[in-house]
């Protein structure tokens, strides 16, 4: 399949423009990954059919529209194999949240690493801001450590942050600034 508006990472990863036409294949890839994806994120509990990702897409990019979100689909050889989105972005005082995810077939291969380090550049070049955070559930050992690859400091483990399927848990939080970045 080839995607139009594309933001090159790597040789083999792009950001892809989300568009309301990929819904279907975002869904899929979501379908096809469930049991992994669900271990930590709650959003694949309610993203039932295509139409509930089209809802999503719809928020983002209103979001994007408002300035409060920025949301990519990951490309990998040329295949969508997750997401990554900058959040609650506040311009005022130059900040924002990172959430990604990937496909349990593209794990481990950098893919979310060199992904994390093209939207830093995006948030901290492009959009001026100057701090970025990511949050963790603390017992998701792949989502720590890519915070901890793209110099991220540990900043706290939140206690009983997030409900998960009628479970709180403990989320961890990384920070990072501009000028650390940019050293």
């Amino acid at each position: 399949m080839t995607y139009y508006f594309t933001l090159p990472v790597t040789k083999d990863i792009a950001f892809v423009q989300p568009r309301l036409e990929l819904a279907a294949v975002v869904f899929q890839l979501i379908d096809s990954d469930r049991k992994h994806l669900e271990e930590f994120l709650d959003f694949v509990e309610i993203t039932k059919e295509i139409k509930d990702e089209e809802i999503y897409l719809k928020m983002k990019l209103t979001g994007e529209a408002n300035g409060t979100d920025r949301l990519f689909f990951i490309s990998y050889q040329g295949e969508l194999v997750g997401t990554i989105d900058l959040h609650f972005i506040d311009h005022k005082n130059k900040k924002a949240d990172i959430g990604y995810w990937i496909h349990s077939d593209f794990v481990k291969k950098g893919i979310m690493t060199a992904s994390v380090h093209k939207i830093c550049d995006i948030a901290f070049e492009d959009l001026d801001l100057n701090k970025l955070t990511i949050i963790a559930d603390s017992k998701n050992i792949a989502s720590n450590g890519v915070a901890k690859k793209c110099g991220f400091t540990f900043v706290a483990t939140d206690k009983e942050e997030s409900m998960l399927y009628g479970e709180l848990r403990d989320t961890n939080r990384y920070a990072l600034l501009k000028r650390d970045y940019l050293k």
